[in-house]
């Protein structure tokens, strides 16, 4: 993984914050790609990364996707509801899980190390 994120002082923040969602590789899954949400926080001196759960999209939306289409536009894939808080994963789901939901588990995941300090520190 490769942070493209500027390093630079935080100013009178305490902490910089940044969400991405993506496909990665995985030979193992018919497509050969997941999906997940990434949050990176930095502190102005270290990063601190989270990931939430990850799933795979169908065959024709991993190769629209590796041919540059964005996904919040595959309305005859997703319908018009792709690009707000129910995101392609609510549809994938029929609405069990939202984006919004996937990003806030890549945050959580990212501050274990913030708000624990003293079980990674021991």
């Amino acid at each position: 993984m490769h942070l493209n994120m500027p390093r630079r002082d935080v100013g009178t923040c305490s902490f910089a914050v940044g969400i991405e969602a993506g496909m990665y590789p995985v030979s193992e899954v018919e497509t050969g790609y997941m999906d997940c949400s990434i949050c990176a926080i930095y502190d102005g001196k270290r990063f601190y990364i989270g990931f939430s759960p990850s799933f795979e999209y169908p065959k024709t939306v991993v190769e629209r996707v590796l041919e540059g289409e964005e996904l919040g536009y595959m309305h005859d894939v997703f319908g018009s509801t792709a690009k707000g808080r129910k995101g392609a994963i609510g549809v994938l789901t029929n609405g069990r899980v939202y984006r919004d939901e996937l990003e806030e588990y890549a945050v959580i995941m990212a501050l274990t190390k913030i708000v624990s300090p003293e079980i990674y520190n021991k």
